[in-house]
């Protein structure tokens, strides 16, 4: 009996050990890039990139040029805009100093994202200049006396008075000469010869320029814009030296939906 059970175990571990192993499915890997492929590649990707910065410099040398022109025009009148024309034509005026390409002035942010910042910073500071200055300018007129003969002179006065408090010009002066005399308001001269007799509106003018006494307030934003403006100037002029050395690098840096890679 020993040897007939001892018989059947030995049977039953042959015919285990005998049994087919069970297989692990293999899970695929991940796909091998083709390197051929990927490195024919790669001068076409730096082909678009390059075609990419050329139509970018260009965009940025006119920056600089209109950087340079905020600056010189923030020195000479504490403003960028001109206040004789109308504020809705000088807002459309703002706006085009600060894009040189309708399409590819938005994509400045994406491949030179600080000068971008900077920029959108000056253009804000810019008009805020303007926005006080014609509050500024609204101040200064509603605290002038002037004569119902001079009232049309009224905000002749007031810019006369900004561009002194400003130091961008004497703002008024009357000359009297042996031949006449010479009206001068904001840098522009009327000369009148063969005459000592001024006319009365630009005596009331002129007295008025003369006696005013500005008030606290009037007194605050003249240096707030006197400040402001000579930052604008700074900061114009370093962002014109920026644009320019960008427009002249050889390499694109960042990314955009012109250079991603298909």
């Amino acid at each position: 009996m020993a040897i007939a059970v001892g018989a059947a175990m030995s049977y039953a571990t042959r015919r285990w050990s005998e049994s087919p192993k069970l297989e692990v499915a293999k899970v695929p890997g991940p796909a091998r890039i083709d390197e051929p492929a990927q490195a024919a590649s790669e001068p076409r990707f730096a082909e678009v990139r390059q075609a990419h910065l050329r139509q970018l410099q260009p965009v940025l040398r006119t920056d600089a040029e209109k950087l340079s022109e905020i600056g010189r025009r923030i020195r000479a009148e504490g403003r960028v805009t001109d206040v004789r024309k109308d504020r809705s034509d000088n807002a459309v005026e703002l706006k085009s100093l600060f894009v040189s390409d309708r399409v590819l002035s938005g994509d400045l942010q994406n491949h030179y994202a600080e000068y971008a910042r900077a920029k959108e910073r000056l253009r804000k500071n810019v008009s805020d200049q303007e926005e006080e200055f014609h509050k500024a300018t609204l101040l200064v007129m509603g605290e002038l006396s002037l004569p119902p003969g001079a009232e049309h002179r009224r905000r002749e006065v007031a810019l006369s008075f900004l561009e002194k408090c400003l130091e961008k010009g004497p703002g008024m002066t009357l000359t009297m000469r042996p031949d006449g005399y010479q009206y001068t308001a904001r840098g522009r001269l009327r000369g009148y010869d063969g005459t000592a007799t001024v006319a009365e509106d630009e005596r009331a003018a002129f007295d008025a320029f003369t006696s005013f006494l500005p008030d606290a307030d009037v007194a605050a934003h003249c240096e707030s814009l006197k400040k402001r403006a000579a930052g604008i100037s700074a900061n114009a002029k370093q962002l014109s030296t920026n644009a320019l050395g960008l427009a002249q690098a050889m390499t694109l840096p960042g990314e955009c939906t012109y250079t991603k890679r298909e």
